[in-house]
């Protein structure tokens, strides 16, 4: 494996749960010698990436929180989106979330919680959430180029963590071409039994979808007018996308596609 692979690998295993990290149990998971571990763990605390806490266990470095805020101020889609992001939760009371595939796991650009007196945390979404059982992973495999998809599936475990949560891989296939076809996704108690997530794609000014605008919403809520919240979805992420220069002469900003269809993204 490449070292920017590597690297990549590393750091994607320091989460919110896991904030910090011994050389063995680096090493475990990415299946190395605990020496090349302990090369390689030493090596990104002399950059900063990493810092060190004790002997042989790492945290995160200074040198995460300077690019992340880099990124935060210069990136055109988490400017994009920040408005968005607010006026969704302002109007309709909702956590959201604008979220991207980084590798097979989900990296957070913009995200904010809602504020109904009952409603869903931010970290719902996070680097640990599985793709497969959420509405935003759902649709950014969907839009994945057919070899990359196919990659990514393979490596996948297809946990159950409800009775609704998809775990044939020919099904899910199925479920992500409807998705893309319908341009939105949703997942109704597939990770959580009182979550519901939907989404829709976030695209460039040429129409690649760069992004997934997210709602997460309680399932008592969401059961009451779905097409209602994936409405939202959609119209918040074409907005997002109109700012990036993105124009779609077929849609009018905001339209629902597929209304004619069974909606996609479901446990079955």
């Amino acid at each position: 494996m490449k070292a920017p692979e590597r690297i990549g690998q590393v750091l994607a295993h320091f989460t919110v749960t896991a904030p910090e990290r011994a050389t063995g149990e680096i090493a475990a998971l990415l299946g190395i010698a605990n020496s090349s571990a302990h090369e390689l763990l030493n090596g990104l605390a002399q950059t900063g990436l990493l810092q060190k806490q004790a002997p042989g266990r790492f945290r995160l470095g200074p040198m995460i929180a300077a690019l992340a805020q880099v990124l935060a101020n210069t990136d055109g889609l988490v400017e994009a989106a920040r408005p968005i992001v607010a006026r969704a939760v302002a109007d309709h009371g909702e956590t959201v979330h604008v979220v991207k595939l980084a590798g097979r796991q989900l990296a957070t650009l913009s995200a904010q919680s809602g504020n109904r007196p009952v409603g869903v945390g931010r970290n719902v979404i996070s680097s640990e959430t599985p793709l497969w059982a959420v509405g935003a992973g759902k649709l950014l495999l969907a839009y994945l180029p057919t070899a990359e998809l196919l990659r990514i599936l393979e490596t996948l475990e297809l946990t159950a963590f409800t009775d609704a949560t998809m775990t044939a891989r020919s099904r899910l296939r199925d479920q992500l071409t409807d998705i893309r076809q319908d341009g939105f996704a949703e997942a109704v108690a597939e990770w959580h039994p009182d979550l519901a997530t939907c989404a829709a794609p976030v695209r460039s000014h040429a129409g690649v979808c760069v992004a997934a605008f997210s709602l997460a919403v309680p399932l008592s809520r969401y059961a009451l007018q779905p097409r209602a919240y994936r409405a939202i979805a959609v119209q918040s992420a074409d907005r997002i996308s109109a700012r990036l220069g993105w124009q779609d002469a077929g849609k009018p900003t905001g339209q629902l596609p597929g209304s004619n269809k069974k909606p996609s993204g479901r446990g079955q």
